[in-house]
């Protein structure tokens, strides 16, 4: 039961036989001002302050009013923008240099952290916040929390050679407590003279009845009795400033621009607000930015204003979705005349056949790309089921048409295996293909560049090489993004821009499996294919968990798999050792696999190599490499045959679908592969890791994994760190399901919107902030 159940349930005891038991108790309004401190207004808590003291009608009186405000539970400010003449929205897109109420240190400092606008700076909302009233007392304050009170110095001491040299005794009538610092100058006693009022703010601790703080903070009597908000101040800064400075400076500069809010207009329909009882734009904004009260709720992102904000930050997604999806049905794409005949011919020449689920996919295309419409189609597949060769087989068809294909992949890695499989593959049929990457020599890429606008290169596999300026095609008809999470929705469209005659077919590839539903909402303006089935002969990788004490039992078993010339990947999460972190770094473990293995061939791979040098070592491992000691460069796409093993340390650090992307580089051939985790000892304990280490012991379905991963961490992990900016979203995040469950919601809502108004036209100012903000994502205005 949390605090306010409990405060309820006391006022109807206190309420029963005409307040009888109000009559006998003492304490009541200590009690509840205790209990209800993090949930009610400032003029709320004042009157329990002075409850215990009041004739019992008054007492009667407070009790109804406190019982109004548990049942409102009231969350936005009482300030109303109601009445105030509204600005256009277009108002609000001013450039943040525009604005006289700043000055131009606070200017500066803004554009630091990509707030280029007034409407962008109104929208970067706190991450977090402090709640720093004061406190009734030493006494009636609970031990566990962050609190501020207002104390008395009894005395002072030094003692340079204690854990905490200065340790300062204060009193506030009611009770003791102890600040604790680690500053070793004594000049620091300076601030706790003798009687020195002070209002401090720390978590409060207790040991053996001692109340005390360590390194508490020292406010200003403007900062205390405040519920302060914290900004993401993550962005390096021009300015060389502490980052309590920052904080500040941040602070004070957005409330300079919360007049604004009285001008702002509210531009979702009024149908959607009542539909979903959703508080106003502005009262919302200004809410978030100086909430009147504390509530824990503001931590967690679960206030009604976030609410306001979470709905509409995927509304918006919701409807950009829709309209390109509609804007691209409306383009004209190459229609390929004789692609059935193509793809049996290319299959013919395969020396293997494909799995039911490959052909079923490769027939969903084909019936896309016979159309004058273009293709926009995910295809997923887990790792190593078969997705280039779908997409060579599709390459194929539209060089035998006379149209050129482009490859879109990550990493300069992943460009040359493909661009190798391509070639092996697609040349012998007559099929030029060709590698575009930022590595390419001045002359090489002079050539390459003539051939690719000349059409004489028919498919060209690359890097976001592909996309800069110089590079033209005379002819391309499909486009591939492979590891589509890995690119912004801007730079697919660049891409797709290359055709100048035509709008390309367009298929975008993933391995990082995302469950269906999810999917269907995050990737709404695309057609789905799903690769669910491992080609034949291919055996499912074993999986075993190791704490570090057993790594004996590892090494052992790499010297057997080594002997019958087969070979391993050790993978770290980190480059190089990092103190803060204690974690192994791949520079130093490498040093230590050489020793363990002195007559074999060991290599490392991490992401501060040169591309040229990352290409080298993986060829080397290829060829006659035995241990590639590694961090997650190798997690995409990477493809060694004869690698058996894949020993991946501190793997508790990862999350499960980076932990199955990896397993993925071993068991790519007819040999029975193993993937070992290794945790450090102390894991034994720690249950919940344990259990979702276990989930890929149990099962190799990508799937399965990433549903599990989904119920336990959200998708962050699925769809990378960036997922809120690379999706476009402000304050919304999927990590969270409720927000998932708005993401549902969203999508309906925008259906029936766009159902009833194709353009937006009864919303023109909705309409507005959709593409100032999908701008990039739609390919145009309808």
């Amino acid at each position: 039961m949390d605090s306010v159940e409990k405060a309820k349930k006391l006022i109807e005891e206190l309420k029963e036989n005409n307040h009888l038991k109000l009559r006998r108790s003492f304490g009541v309004g200590l009690y509840l001002f205790n209990l209800l401190k993090n949930r009610l207004s400032n003029s709320h808590l004042e009157l329990l302050k002075k409850f215990d003291s009041m004739p019992f009608p008054k007492k009667v009186a407070i009790l109804q009013e406190i019982e109004q405000a548990l049942n409102k539970e009231e969350l936005v400010p009482t300030v109303s923008f109601d009445g105030y003449p509204k600005k256009p929205i277009e108002k609000f897109f001013i450039p943040i240099e525009s604005l006289k109420i700043l000055d131009p240190k606070e200017k500066k400092l803004l554009k630091s952290l990509n707030i280029k606008d007034l409407y962008s700076a109104l929208w970067y909302v706190p991450v977090r916040y402090e709640d720093r009233r004061l406190n009734t007392s030493i006494k009636t304050s609970i031990p566990g929390k962050a609190v501020a009170l207002k104390v008395k110095v009894v005395e002072s001491s030094w003692e340079p050679d204690a854990k905490y040299p200065i340790s300062v005794l204060c009193e506030d009538g009611t009770s003791y407590l102890s600040l604790k610092y680690r500053f070793k100058d004594k000049r620091a006693l300076l601030s706790f003279k003798k009687g020195t009022e002070l209002i401090v703010y720390g978590k409060l601790m207790e040991y053996k009845g001692e109340k005390y703080m360590v390194h508490p903070e020292l406010l200003k009597e403007e900062e205390a009795g405040k519920v302060l908000p914290f900004y993401n101040i993550r962005v390096k800064s021009a300015e060389s400033m502490s980052a309590k400075l920052r904080h500040r400076k941040v602070r004070q500069a957005i409330q300079k621009l919360l007049e604004y809010l009285r001008y702002m207009p509210e531009y979702l329909p009024e149908e959607l607000l009542k539909k979903h009882n959703l508080y106003r734009l502005p009262e919302s904004l200004y809410f978030l930015h100086a909430p009147h009260q504390w509530d824990e709720r503001l931590n967690t992102w679960d206030t009604p204003a976030h609410h306001r904000l979470i709905y509409e930050d995927l509304l918006l997604f919701q409807l950009a979705l829709q309209l390109k999806r509609r804007e691209i049905k409306s383009l004209r794409a190459p229609r390929l005349l004789r692609a059935e005949e193509h793809i049996q011919e290319f299959l013919r020449s395969l020396p293997f056949g494909l799995t039911q689920a490959q052909l079923r996919v490769l027939k969903e295309i084909l019936e896309d790309v016979k159309q004058e419409t273009p293709m926009n189609r995910l295809l997923q597949g887990d790792v190593g089921s078969g997705k280039t060769v779908v997409a060579m087989a599709i390459s194929y068809a539209f060089a035998k048409e006379g149209y050129q294909s482009a490859i879109m992949v990550p990493t300069e890695i992943l460009a040359y295996q493909h661009y190798e499989n391509f070639k092996r593959f697609l040349e012998p049929l007559g099929v030029k293909v060709g590698l575009l990457t930022s590595s390419v020599k001045t002359a090489q890429r002079r050539s390459l560049l003539r051939h690719i606008r000349e059409g004489n290169i028919q498919v060209v596999v690359g890097t976001h090489a592909l996309i800069q300026e110089g590079v033209s095609f005379k002819s391309l008809g499909f486009a591939v993004v492979d590891e589509q999470h890995r690119f912004g929705v801007l730079q697919r469209k660049r891409l797709l821009e290359k055709s100048e005659e035509f709008f390309p077919h367009l298929l975008v590839m993933s391995a990082t499996p995302i469950p269906r539903t999810l999917a269907l909402s995050l990737y709404g303006d695309l057609d789905i294919s799903i690769i669910d089935q491992m080609p034949a002969g291919r055996k499912p990788v074993i999986t075993r968990l190791f704490f570090e004490s057993e790594m004996e039992k590892v090494l052992k078993f790499i010297k057997e798999e080594l002997q019958k010339g087969h070979k391993a990947y050790v993978i770290y999460p980190v480059i190089e050792d990092s103190p803060k972190l204690e974690l192994k770094s791949a520079v130093k473990e490498f040093e230590r696999w050489k020793a363990l293995f002195p007559d074999r061939k060991v290599l490392l791979l991490h992401g501060r190599l040169k591309d040229e040098e990352k290409k080298r070592v993986m060829e080397e491992f290829k060829q006659d490499g035995d241990i590639l000691v590694s961090t997650t460069v190798v997690e995409v796409g990477v493809d060694v045959p004869d690698a058996t093993v894949m020993v991946i340390e501190s793997a508790h650090r990862f999350g499960l679908s980076q932990l199955h992307q990896l397993r993925g580089r071993v068991g790519r051939s007819q040999l029975q592969s193993f993937c070992f985790l290794v945790v450090p000892d102390q894991m034994r304990y720690d249950q919940e890791s344990l259990k979702r280490l276990k989930v890929l012991v149990q099962t190799n379905d990508g799937f399965k994994i990433a549903e599990e991963d989904l119920k336990m961490r959200g998708p962050g992990e699925l769809l990378g760190e960036s997922q809120s900016g690379y999706f476009g979203f402000w304050v919304a995040n999927l990590q969270r399901e409720r927000d998932r469950h708005f993401l549902e919601v969203c999508k309906k809502d925008a259906q029936e919107l766009l159902e009833k108004d194709p353009y937006l036209e009864r919303y023109p100012e909705l309409r507005q902030v959709l593409f100032y903000r999908y701008s990039e994502g739609i390919i145009a205005p309808p």
